[in-house]
């Protein structure tokens, strides 16, 4: 005897005749009594007989004597898949192996219409000679009322009867639990439940009874396999997840197709050596003779040309300019990657906008939807780019390993585009809000982060559950990590660590070793062959060797150019590197001034030099203005207070972050901004007599952005993007103090600005499909009354309340007459005058309201030329 269970007894025989050991299965005689039981039993060992097939057990013989029925079958010597996984896990190069060999199995019973409705690791032995599939139907009792299903090993009812029962229910179909019709896709489910099983050690489906394990399969799914087991390849997550739906419909089709995956699994997983060595070898045998006569011909051809000399000369250097397509700009903002090169460096893909909403960037959060960001794709052999269709409101890109195509982000979304044709496909969803950066490996893994960088996470390329991979750690001075980077081998990865102190650590992760620093640096990294790193320092753009063996850097660092855009608060550079030795980077900077207008449109005054402007801020003496500028060479900005009277500029802020949206509080001692110190933007009040700073809130990964302060100094009014977009928030002052939510809705507001009596709030949202400026009641309660009907971009408050102004998207400035008292009262808006060139970046009254003090822009670094450089390597170092 070699077993027994609810399906028979298991004999060891010899066959006298052919002199081998062979198995004897006896079924029940409950079964054999059953003359259709066993009629069904002869017809299925017939058809299992006719599949000869390496992976299925061979059945020899079946028949009955003296009352005894039985089958013959093959002996096999090993264990089975259930024995094996009571040890645990299996690794992936044994699940691919293993799971292939059952799908080629299922794969030629299907194909002769047999389905095995049973298959479980018990079902499944391992042998020397490879996987055997066993117990195709062969019996299927029917368990008495006292066997318990949790432990039969087969629970069963008669196949003929309508809505019958059939199968293991840990490994049951939805489908057979509910009495419906099977077909080869209940194998697949099966199927789906084993490999989760095999990968994690722990079955898809468990409960503490049988009902809860039924309930189970039909309305829950398992946590994914990478979420207990993080290291395993994420592909085989959506595999799984497939394999598993609860609609056959919504499966694989077919074993053929889950086998195909397995495979092209366990070829991404393999060393890359190993991937290669049989297509080289294959293409090597069949052109190394034709390959040596040719370059013997060739050597001999230049040593007669040459005298002897044989002198291969390096790859030139080519530069040239790309530049945005006609009546667009490239979008760019200081927290996402916007240029990508592909992997063979012939095609550059980047976003662009149209013209009119260029300078994204200046605004710090991501530009409003309906202003049409999009891919465009540039063949360097080709005179202008194109656009890649379906790639609406891309914010940020990067290529597949095999050039094929592109990841990208949406707003609250990660998804992929095959270049050579079809519609863009929805990979996963991403926690909205923040620019976003990804990287995907030669293994099918994608990497992404946002610029917030609360945690490193890793998704399939082919779709699934992002599962986080690493997360910063606070204890030691740890905020944020962005900028992932796969090296050529597709697992080890380079990504930022940002810290506390606004430092930041270049980091090496690799499989099965905790992460460690290479260097300290802020900027985002590219690698490029042979051998380099590629980052921002300063403004600089610069080169470094890189020991990819050992993961180190080399040498010092050399110029590849002398001027990047270049943020240092997020690491933000504006280039992309690719394998092959192309490059392209941005140069320019945006250049704007300070200017005074007056109410007709002319130009009065400049004030102070030329510059990288964003906010300005009239203080409420007249006397001085306070604006944002960056810093030259670090792309940072900085407050800085100008002095109306003396026209002299100081310097408010000399930190090496980002501080912005400046608004002098009601004291005229103090003003409030936004800070980066090594994390999301956070409100901080400043003491301009003492210098001393203080943050107004506990630290929130939350960006915080003031806005205004009430008439009477009691309230501070800013924007928090917590979850995706910015809502009102009001907080009291002079604190510290609760946060008050004031409008919270799926969509932006930004502008909000307090009416001179503090009755009510103006602001700028987009929940039209456009931005356009809006008023409501404060605190409340009242309805919010839309104002504008053109589009609306920025937006003040005249001096008297009597007037509000705001910057329609034509780029004419509007007033709009209003009362606020007793009542709300709006007229029709006038148009001031249309603004000459560019539109204004930000905009204040005078204290006497009479003119404006706006930015004014001169040049759009997003409207200007990118540089290329082809085979830029071959100067690296000089």
């Amino acid at each position: 005897p070699l077993g027994a269970g609810g399906m028979g007894e298991v004999y060891r025989a010899r066959d006298a005749k052919l002199g081998r050991d062979v198995a004897v299965k006896v079924l029940p005689e409950r079964v054999a009594a059953e003359p259709d039981a066993l009629a069904r039993f002869e017809r299925e060992a017939r058809a299992i007989a006719s599949l000869s097939h390496p992976n299925i057990l061979a059945i020899f013989d079946f028949g009955t004597q003296d009352g005894v029925s039985y089958a013959v079958m093959e002996l096999l010597e090993g264990e089975t898949l259930a024995a094996r996984l009571a040890r645990g896990p299996l690794a992936t190069e044994q699940l691919t192996r293993i799971g292939a060999e059952v799908c080629a199995a299922l794969t030629a019973a299907h194909r002769k219409a047999i389905v095995h409705r049973d298959l479980k690791p018990a079902n499944v032995m391992l042998t020397k000679s490879g996987v055997k599939l066993l117990d195709f139907g062969l019996a299927k009792p029917v368990a008495p009322a006292a066997d318990s299903l949790t432990t039969a090993p087969t629970a069963a009812q008669d196949l003929t009867r309508e809505g019958s029962i059939v199968g293991t229910l840990s490994y049951i179909s939805p489908e057979q639990l509910e009495g419906k019709p099977v077909d080869a896709r209940t194998d697949i489910f099966a199927l789906g439940a084993m490999l989760y099983e095999m990968a994690t050690g722990k079955k898809a489906f468990e409960a503490q009874s049988q009902a809860g394990v039924i309930s189970s399969v039909l309305t829950s799914d398992p946590p994914p396999v990478s979420a207990i087991r993080p290291m395993s390849p994420l592909p085989l997550d959506r595999l799984v997840k497939v394999c598993l739906a609860k609609d056959p419909d919504a499966r694989w089709q077919t074993a053929h197709d889950v086998g195909l995956q397995l495979q092209t699994l366990a070829d991404a997983n393999a060393p890359a050596s190993a991937r290669s060595a049989s297509a080289h070898r294959r293409s090597g045998a069949r052109w190394l003779p034709w390959g040596i006569a040719v370059a013997s011909a060739a050597l001999a051809a230049l040593v007669l040309l040459r005298g002897g000399a044989v002198h291969v000369p390096p790859p030139r250097t080519v530069r040239f300019a790309l530049a945005p397509p006609s009546g667009r700009a490239f979008f760019a903002t200081f927290e996402t990657t916007t240029c990508a090169i592909s992997p063979d460096g012939f095609r550059i893909a980047y976003v662009t906008s149209p013209y009119a909403s260029s300078g994204a960037r200046r605004g710090i959060a991501a530009p409003d939807p309906q202003e049409g960001p999009a891919i465009w794709i540039r063949e360097l052999s080709a005179l202008e780019g194109r656009p890649a269709a379906g790639t609406e409101d891309a914010t940020s890109l990067f290529w597949s390993p095999d050039g094929r195509s592109l990841g990208f982000f949406t707003p609250g979304k990660l998804k992929r585009i095959d270049l050579s044709g079809g519609t863009a496909v929805p990979i996963c969803d991403v926690p909205a809000g923040g620019g976003k950066s990804g990287t995907w490996g030669a293994g099918g893994d994608i990497l992404f982060t946002s610029v917030q960088g609360a945690r490193l996470y890793r998704v399939a390329a082919a779709g699934g559950t992002p599962t986080s991979v690493i997360e910063p750690d606070p204890s030691r001075g740890e905020t944020r990590i962005n900028w992932p980077w796969f090296l050529p081998d597709g697992k080890r990865f380079l990504y930022n660590l940002r810290l506390r102190d606004g430092g930041g650590n270049l980091m090496l992760a690799e499989p099965g070793k905790a992460p460690r620093m290479i260097v300290s640096m802020s900027s985002v990294v590219q690698y490029s062959d042979p051998g380099y790193l590629v980052y921002a320092r300063e403004g600089a753009l610069l080169g470094q060797r890189f020991d990819g063996k050992r993961g180190r850097l080399e040498g010092e660092p050399f110029s590849i150019a002398e001027h990047v855009s270049y943020f240092f608060s997020s690491g933000q550079a504006s280039f992309a590197a690719s394998p092959s030795g192309t490059l392209a980077y941005q140069p320019h900077d945006d250049v704007s001034r300070l200017a005074w207008i007056d109410r007709a449109g002319r130009s009065l005054e400049t004030l102070g030099p030329p510059g990288n402007y964003l906010n300005v801020a009239v203080a409420s003496d007249g006397r001085r203005i306070f604006y944002d500028r960056t810093r030259p060479g670090m792309g940072t900005f900085d407050i800085w207070s100008f002095d109306l009277e003396r026209g002299v500029e100081a310097p408010v802020t000399t930190d090496p972050d980002t501080e912005f949206g400046v608004v002098e509080l009601r004291d005229g001692k103090s003003i409030v901004y936004s800070a980066n110190r090594g994390g999301a933007p956070q409100l901080i009040r400043r003491n301009l007599e003492s210098s001393r700073e203080e943050q107004l809130q506990e630290v929130a990964r939350s960006f915080q952005t003031a806005q205004d302060v009430s008439p009477d100094g009691s309230t501070l009014v800013y924007v928090e993007r917590a979850a995706g977009n910015f809502d009102i928030c009001t907080l009291p002052l002079p604190g510290p103090g609760k946060p008050t939510a004031v409008l919270q809705s799926p969509f932006d507001k930004k502008e909000v600005r307090f009416s001179p009596d503090g009755r009510f709030l103006a602001f700028i949202s987009n929940e039209s499909g456009q931005a356009e400026a809006y008023v409501m009641p404060y605190p409340g309660p009242g309805q919010r009354v839309r104002l504008s009907s053109g589009g609306a971009r920025l937006l003040q408050w005249g001096r008297d309340g009597k007037e509000l102004f705001f910057l329609s998207a034509d780029g004419h400035l509007m007033s709009l007459p209003i009362r606020t008292s007793p009542s709300l009262q709006t007229g029709t808006p006038v148009r001031l005058f249309k603004l000459e060139g560019k539109p204004w970046l930000s905009f204040q009254l005078s204290s006497d309201g009479k003119r404006f003090l706006a930015v004014v822009p001169q040049t759009t670094a997003d409207e200007q030329p990118w540089t290329v450089v082809v085979n830029w390597t071959s100067e690296a170092g000089r």
